[in-house]
C-alpha cells in the first residue's frame, strides 16, 4: 500500500504559538512513518496533555490523549496487546518527569519494544510557562519571578543510567536529522527514548534558536555508554543523532517463556465470556 505524508494530514487547524518547535517535530514525525512505508491503520500514538497533545488531532492514526503523564504506560498496553503495529509515545518534560516518570524509569528497564517522544521545552507551555524538571535552576519563570530553587534533571543522564537500549536526542530546529531519528527509533528492537530539544518562543525565549545553533553538533551512533555519558555532560556542545544504541539488550516480549511458540497476538485471544451465571449465585 503507497504511503505519502496526505494519509497523515487532516483538517484540524494547528493551534501552536508562531515559531513553536511542535511544527517541525510533527512534521518530522509524519515524515518518518511516511518513510518507513507505515499506514495510519498500523500505527498506535499515545500523545499527552500539553502543547505536545495539542498534535493528537492533526495526524492520522490510531491515537489517544490520556491522563497529564500516563502516555507510556498506555502506550505500552497497546504493544503488549498487538506487536504489529508501531506503537509511539508522545509526551512532554513536564509530564514525562513529573507525574510520569517512573513509568519512564519501568519502561526503560523493561525495554518494551516502541517509541517515546519527550518533547524538552524546559518549562509547562501549556499552562503559561511554570518550572518542570528539566528548567535550569536559577532561571525565572511564571511562578518563580526569583528564579528556580531547585535542581534540574538532565534527561540524557536519567536514561543512560539506566541501561537503556536506545537513547537519541534531536533538535526541533533540524526536521532533517529528526525524522532520521525517529525512524533509527522505530526500527530499534526495544525501548526507544528520543528526547527532542525543542524551541518555545513564548515561554522560554532565552533558549533561542541563535544560541541552540551554535550549541549543536551532530554525532554517529555509539554502543560505548562511557562516550554517550560524556556526550550528554557536555557543557559547551549539545550533542543530536542517535547517543547510543545497544541491540545485545532482548526486549521485553522476546523474553516471555509462556509466549514463546504463540504466532497469535493477544488481542486475538481475548474472547468474550457470559457472567450470568456468576451474577446468578449472588444473594
Amino acid at each position: 500500500m503507497k504511503v505519502d505524508l496526505n494519509n497523515y494530514n487532516t483538517n484540524e487547524k494547528y493551534t501552536w504559538c508562531p515559531g513553536c518547535g511542535d511544527y517541525n517535530i510533527h512534521m518530522a514525525l509524519k515524515k518518518a512513518l511516511v518513510d518507513l512505508e507505515k499506514h495510519p491503520s498500523e500505527v498506535v500514538m499515545s500523545f499527552d496533555i500539553g502543547c505536545n497533545g495539542n498534535g493528537g488531532d492533526k495526524i492520522e492514526g490510531f491515537r489517544v490523549k490520556g491522563l497529564h503523564g500516563r502516555a507510556i504506560p498506555f502506550a505500552v498496553g497497546c504493544h503488549l496487546a498487538n506487536r504489529k503495529m508501531t506503537v509511539i509515545a508522545d509526551i512532554g518534560d513536564g509530564g514525562c518527569l513529573h507525574e510520569g516518570i517512573d513509568h519512564l524509569i519501568h519502561a526503560i528497564r523493561s525495554n518494551y519494544d516502541l517509541t517515546v517522544l519527550i518533547h524538552n521545552n524546559e518549562n509547562f507551555a501549556l499552562t503559561t510557562g511554570q518550572i518542570t524538571s528539566t528548567t535550569k535552576k536559577g532561571k525565572d519563570m511564571y511562578g518563580f519571578p526569583d528564579g528556580k530553587t531547585e535542581g534540574d534533571i538532565n534527561i540524557g543522564e536519567l536514561v543512560l543510567s539506566l541501561n537503556p537500549s536506545f537513547y537519541a536526542k534531536g533538535y526541533s530546529n533540524d526536521p532533517m536529522q529528526l525524522t532520521e531519528i525517529i525512524k533509527s527509533g522505530i526500527k530499534h528492537k526495544g525501548f526507544s527514548v528520543i528526547e527532542i530539544i525543542q524551541i518555545c518562543p513564548t515561554y522560554n525565549p532565552e533558549n533561542s534558536a541563535v544560541i541552540l545553533n551554535s550549541k549543536i553538533s551532530k554525532v554517529d551512533v555509539t554502543d560505548d555508554i562511557g562516550i554517550a555519558r560524556k556526550r550528554i555532560t557536555s557543557k559547551d556542545k549539545i550533542y543530536t543523532g542517535v547517543i547510543y544504541q545497544n541491540k545485545k539488550i532482548k526486549d521485553y516480549y522476546s523474553l516471555l517463556k509462556n509466549r514463546k511458540n504463540r504466532n497469535t497476538e493477544l488481542v486475538n485471544e481475548v474472547k468474550s465470556y457470559g457472567v450470568s451465571n456468576i451474577l446468578n449465585d449472588i444473594d
